[in-house]
């Protein structure tokens, strides 16, 4: 074998063993490669699947609360319309008959206001700055008449001429003009803000 022959034959080597190491190297790439992909791909969709979760759970603590909000909402409605009721019946110019005698009529105004009151003071942390606005409007208005009528009835017969004048015109206005007009403005914004937050209205 002469030195020709040797270069050739050892370029020949070089070349294949070049090839082998080239394909090897991207063999091992490849392999890896893919193997990283497909560990990401694994644990993309462990992530997905953990956001799935974590979505779902406040999907259904989101429900929970709005059902809790709704059921606070339509309590105090209700105990609103009820502390109003046995007020207004006291301060009518002119009552029709009543099975109950009227202290015990102003002893329910005192229980069923308190009870409105206390649970709006209980679930006030639900209530945005315009709810508690109003709410705390009317029961300024409501303890309003409602000290018209206690005056009244704390002066009773003992009131004469002009201070008897004076309290029929206070209770008069107490009705007409506080209970009937103002308190039923205040009640409709507090409706039409409870109709939003429940998505009746827009």
């Amino acid at each position: 074998m002469n030195i020709f022959q040797y270069l050739i034959g050892a370029s020949g080597i070089t070349t294949a063993l070049i090839f082998i190491a080239k394909f090897t190297i991207k063999w091992i790439g490849d392999a890896g490669l893919e193997k990283y992909k497909n560990e990401l791909q694994k644990e993309t969709l462990k992530y997905q699947s953990s956001l799935d979760k974590d979505l779902e759970l406040y999907k259904i603590k989101y429900q929970k609360l709005h059902i809790e909000q709704v059921e606070i909402l339509k309590l105090l409605y209700s105990k609103l319309i009820r502390a109003e009721k046995p007020l207004e019946y006291l301060m009518r110019p002119i009552k029709m008959a009543n099975d109950k005698p009227e202290h015990e009529i102003a002893n329910e105004v005192v229980t069923h206001a308190n009870n409105f009151f206390d649970y709006f003071d209980e679930n006030e942390v639900i209530f945005n700055e315009e709810t508690c606005r109003i709410i705390k409007s009317i029961k300024e208005k409501y303890y309003e008449v409602w000290k018209t009528y206690s005056i009244k009835e704390f002066m009773g017969d003992s009131a004469t001429g002009d201070l008897r004048i004076k309290l029929a015109y206070d209770m008069m206005e107490a009705y007409n003009k506080t209970l009937q007009v103002e308190m039923q403005s205040l009640k409709k914004e507090l409706r039409n803000d409870f109709r939003i937050k429940l998505g009746i209205i827009e």
